[in-house]
C-alpha cells in the first residue's frame, strides 16, 4: 500500500514535540507524475489536462487556468533550477478531477470556516517535465488563521482514520499524516505549511527540495 505523508504546521502554533532535523522520505517512483494530495490520482496535471496538454510543451502555460494571479505569486518559480509552471483554479475544480483524497478531506476541511471548495481558490506550482518529483499548492481561506488551517486539516485527517503522528522539518515543525487509501505504486511525501489565511502543500520525494520550497514560501 503506497503512503503520502503529510506534515503539518503553522506560523505562531505551538510546536510539537520535535523530530530529527533531516526528514526521512519515502521514495516515490521516479515515472509518477506529480500529484494532488494527498494522493497523487488527483493530480494538478490531472486538473489541467482537460484544458490543456503541459507536458507536451514544457515551459508554456498556454491554456491553463489563471483564476488568482497574487495567490500563484505566493508559490516559488523555480526547484532545484528547474522552472515550475503554476496555474490558478477553483478548489472545486481540483476536487473534481481527484478520485483520491481531496475528496474525503477537503470539503470536510473547509466546513467550519463555513466555505466550501467552491469558494476558495488553489494555486499550483508543478514541474510538468517530470525532471523533478514536485509539485505545491497554495489555498486561500479568507478570514482563517494559520493555526485553525492546520489544525483543523490534521482533524479531518484523523477522524478519516489517517495515522497521524508529530514530525519536523528545519525550520517548520508539524505533523505526519499517513495516507492509508494512496494508490498502488504512489509513493510520495507532503508536508503542509500555514501562513496567514494560506495553507500550503508541498508533495515531493526530495528532502532538499522540501527545505528548498519551505525556505521560499511566506
Amino acid at each position: 500500500m503506497a503512503a503520502i505523508a503529510v506534515a503539518v504546521a503553522a506560523c505562531g502554533g505551538a510546536s510539537p514535540s520535535p523530530a530529527p532535523a533531516t526528514p526521512t522520505l519515502t521514495a516515490a517512483s521516479p515515472s509518477a507524475s506529480p500529484g494532488g494530495v494527498p494522493t497523487q490520482s488527483g493530480s494538478p496535471a490531472a486538473s489541467a489536462s482537460a484544458s490543456a496538454s503541459p507536458a507536451s510543451s514544457a515551459g508554456s502555460s498556454i491554456g491553463l487556468p489563471h483564476v488568482d494571479a497574487a495567490l500563484e505569486d505566493l508559490l516559488p518559480g523555480t526547484i532545484g533550477n528547474i522552472p515550475l509552471e503554476k496555474f490558478s483554479e477553483p478548489l472545486s475544480t481540483l476536487v473534481a478531477n481527484s478520485q483520491g483524497g481531496e475528496k474525503l478531506l477537503y470539503p470536510a476541511w473547509l466546513v467550519p470556516f463555513a466555505k466550501t471548495p467552491d469558494d476558495v481558490n488553489v494555486a499550483i506550482a508543478v514541474d510538468f517535465t517530470n525532471q523533478e518529483n514536485f509539485h505545491a499548492d497554495a489555498i486561500q481561506v479568507p478570514g482563517a488563521s494559520a493555526s485553525a488551517l492546520s489544525a483543523g486539516f490534521a482533524d479531518v485527517a484523523r477522524k478519516a482514520g489517517w495515522p497521524v503522528t508529530a514530525g519536523s522539518v528545519p525550520t517548520r515543525s508539524g505533523l505526519q499524516i499517513t495516507d492509508p487509501t494512496a494508490p498502488s505504486g504512489v509513493l510520495a511525501v507532503g508536508y503542509v505549511y500555514a501562513s496567514g489565511d494560506v495553507l500550503y502543500i508541498i508533495v515531493t520525494d526530495d528532502a532538499s527540495l522540501l527545505v528548498e520550497a519551505l525556505i521560499k514560501l511566506p
